[in-house]
């Protein structure tokens, strides 16, 4: 399982910093240089904390009340990445000098390394060959370890290292890009350098909501050589020397701990101690247990496709860096470029609750519910937010966050989009059904349902006997403040009928005393929500057959999307919002999405209608869009459609296809890969009554095969073109549904379901 690329392309390298960085779920850092990349030549250099974070204003040249006036940020962190090596006179320079004879580099997904490798002539004739590994360790979330190898193969000579922490770092930044900040900032102020014993320590503190970073590095140096660690300004700079012999193999390992005040009272105290547990151990005993760790990952979590090399590795790409940027605590999340870039400054989306979190639900529910956890943590600001938006009671959350509060200054496209509410509602009951966990329930996913549903009852209205929503945007975001958005509204009935399904469970065990303490929900608001969901109005469109997007979507002017250049795509950065707002015009569709997650709401002849409809109007400007037209293609037959889909989904950012992975992986999108396999071809669907399959296998296809965590049982199924196998791997016995028909399996057993003679 690898991701290797065995040329230099200068025009690139920024593509593949983002391709090749690591991650652990709580630091990522980007595959720059060490020797740092030529002038002229892309390259974002980047550490990343999750949900470290620093504040700054918005400024809006009309302020109106309710504006968010400061948004959160993901920080770029102390740069540990810069090494450089001497060679008697000469510096290696592999990318500006001399005559790179061969390279790779190499993304191992079973061992967790990144290593780079080199062999370079200098412009004297010295022939060396450089070899880098990189890790994050999943061990130990806070440590970065490299590996710096020189082997001589024609002379013998003095070597430097020259290692260097710089302090003074700045964000990325493009003025003509909103999907990155628009303006390069300095967010970490350097409070203190300090030489230590074979390394040192830099403790800074963010500008502006005053957190607390502290890098503490060391060095285990080969034999001989000599080292010196000496402070600069707002930076560290270490020395080694020594000799290097003809044939002769070197190898300098730097440790790098990063720590911060979300998760450590005292960072500058924490960062020496995890170094030094870290330097007494051997790198040996870290690359175990990350191959340990990836070996069980892959084992739970491993979808396989037989008859297709090239997908298997694009679906092994997206489901390690998945893995790799999960946050694995309650102040973190899932960014939308996950550990990898600055993209989107590393918010948290609905995203998250929608694509990315079904993986996990059906793969590592712990996993799943660290998730769910933090949109918990956040409830008080989701409440506050409601209050600011002008709702007496209930939670609403933001469109973008990372501590919680709206960070998104242009409302249309952002506070409007209540559906988030309404997304994070549907994962909690998600995990409910797929794990029975009251407990968890009682303790968290109550409160959060509770609260959502209270803010869709107070956003809505009675109109003519129905339940009405007003003034919101769905997905589409080229589709901004309508009424009834068919999507919003329908996740608005589920969320209030799940939480007055979820409270009567916990009252009728006798689990309800946290939620009544925490909310005061009675049951005459129960009944409420059940009457506004029993009412909720779902546009539809007589004539047509379809499920409206909204009230005014189907009125709007069509548009020939053929006509527009390709030059223009995407849309939102070469037309004006208000010209996008008035044509039958989608980013993506979110009528198609919501038959998916909501699919007894239709039947199967409207879905067909409205798929080809909002077909024909879908730019797919979002990376959220393929897969969903993959999934509902597979759902109605169509495989030929749907793998067309599937692929554009599957190698996006391998492909580059969007044109800004530079700026980091698309993790919603990496999601959605797997969502348009499992639930595409797999026809997966969790229910509040069951575990359902209808697998159908591609024409292109041998076979394909995907593991299900389902109430504590773990289940591996396999797809052929005769039908269905379900093994049960280990826990209870258990019955789900596949082609409609009740199959019990029992740990170490497996039932063979035949295709239905219709597929």
């Amino acid at each position: 399982m690898r991701i290797e690329r065995t040329q230099w392309d200068p025009a690139q390298n920024a593509l593949e910093e983002s391709l090749f960085h690591t991650a652990n779920g709580y630091l990522g850092v980007r595959a720059c240089p060490e020797e740092g990349a030529p002038a002229g030549v892309p390259s974002i250099r980047g550490t990343y904390i999750n949900a470290f974070y620093d504040v700054k204003p918005i400024r809006y040249g009309e302020k109106l009340y309710g504006f968010p006036e400061t948004q959160q940020g993901i920080v770029n962190l102390t740069d540990v990445q810069n090494l450089r090596l001497f060679l008697e006179d000469e510096v290696y320079e592999p990318l500006r000098a001399g005559e790179v004879l061969a390279c790779r580099r190499t993304l191992d997904m079973e061992r967790g390394l990144v290593t780079r490798f080199i062999r370079w002539r200098s412009p004297k004739g010295r022939e060396v060959e450089v070899t880098v590994q990189r890790m994050a360790s999943l061990a130990q979330r806070e440590l970065f370890i490299m590996r710096y190898t020189v082997k001589s193969l024609n002379f013998s000579s003095r070597a430097r290292l020259i290692s260097r922490e710089e302090g003074a770092v700045t964000n990325f930044a493009d003025p003509n890009d909103p999907r990155v900040a628009g303006e390069a900032l300095q967010h970490l102020r350097v409070e203190e350098v300090r030489p230590m014993e074979s390394g040192g320590l830099i403790r800074s503190r963010t500008l502006a909501s005053g957190l607390e970073l502290a890098v503490a590095v060391g060095y285990a140096l080969p034999a001989g050589f000599a080292l010196s660690v000496e402070a600069r300004p707002a930076a560290l700079e270490a020395r080694m020397e020594g000799s290097l012999e003809q044939g002769q193999s070197l190898t300098m390992t730097k440790y790098a701990v990063f720590a911060d005040s979300r998760r450590h009272p005292d960072p500058a105290q924490a960062a020496p101690v995890i170094l030094a547990q870290a330097r007494a151990l051997p790198v040996t005993h870290y690359e175990t247990r990350q191959r340990e760790l990836l070996e069980a990952f892959w084992l739970r979590s491993r979808v396989t496709v037989r008859g297709d090399e090239a997908l298997q590795r694009s679906l092994d790409f997206s489901l390690y860096s998945l893995y790799c940027s999960a946050g694995r605590d309650a102040v973190s999340s899932l960014a939308a470029k996950g550990l990898s870039g600055e993209g989107y400054e590393g918010h948290y989306f609905w995203d998250t609750e929608i694509y990315v979190f079904p993986f996990f639900l059906m793969t590592d529910p712990a996993l799943a519910r660290g998730l769910l956890d933090y949109r918990h943590t956040i409830l008080p600001a989701a409440r506050e937010h409601a209050r600011i938006m002008g709702h007496d009671r209930g939670a609403l959350y933001p469109w973008r966050t990372i501590a919680g509060s709206e960070c998104s200054g242009y409302f249309p496209s952002g506070s409007a989009q209540y559906h988030l509410s309404g997304d994070i509602a549907h994962a909690f009951l998600q995990y409910y059904y797929a794990t029975d966990d009251l407990a968890y329930m009682a303790e968290r996913g109550g409160e959060v349902l509770v609260e959502t549903a209270r803010l869709f009852l107070d956003a809505g209205h009675w109109h003519e006997g129905s339940f009405r929503i007003g003034a919101v945007t769905g997905p589409d975001e080229y589709s901004c403040v309508v009424d009834n958005n068919f999507y919003t509204n329908a996740g608005a009935q589920e969320t209030m009928r799940g939480a007055a399904m979820i409270t009567r469970r916990l009252m009728e065990a006798g689990l309800a005393g946290r939620l009544l303490a925490a909310t005061g929900v009675t049951r005459e608001e129960l009944s409420a929500f059940l009457r506004a969901a029993d009412a909720m109005y779902l546009p539809y469109d007589e004539t047509l057959g379809i499920h409206a997007q909204d009230d005014g979507f189907l009125k709007l002017a069509t548009l020939d999307l053929s006509a527009i250049p390709q030059e223009k795509f995407p849309l939102l950065l070469h037309y004006h919002p208000l010209w996008l707002y008035r044509h039958q015009v989608c980013k993506q569709a979110d009528t198609v999405l919501a038959h998916f997650l909501y699919e007894d709401l239709a039947d199967e002849d409207t879905m067909r209608r409205s798929y080809d409809y909002y077909e024909r109007c879908t730019t797919h400007d979002s990376s959220l869009s393929a897969c969903v037209f993959a999934i509902m293609a597979a759902r109605l037959g169509d495989m030929d459609k749907a793998m067309d889909y599937f692929r554009r989904s599957a190698t996006l950012d391998l492909d580059n296809a969007h044109g800004n992975t530079r700026d980091g992986i698309h993790t919603a999108n990496m999601g959605g890969t797997w969502l348009g396999l499992v639930s595409g071809f797999g026809g997966l669907r969790v229910k509040a009554d069951g575990l359902r399959l209808h697998p159908r296998l591609p024409g292109s296809w041998d076979s394909y095969s995907f593991p299900l965590c389902w109430r504590g049982s773990r289940l591996r199924v396999h797809v052929t073109d005769v039908g269905c196998r379900v093994e049960a791997l280990g826990g209870e016995a258990l019955t789900l549904r596949v082609y409609g028909q009740p199959v019990r399996v029992a740990p170490g057993q497996a039932a063979e379901v035949p295709l239905p003679r219709e597929e």
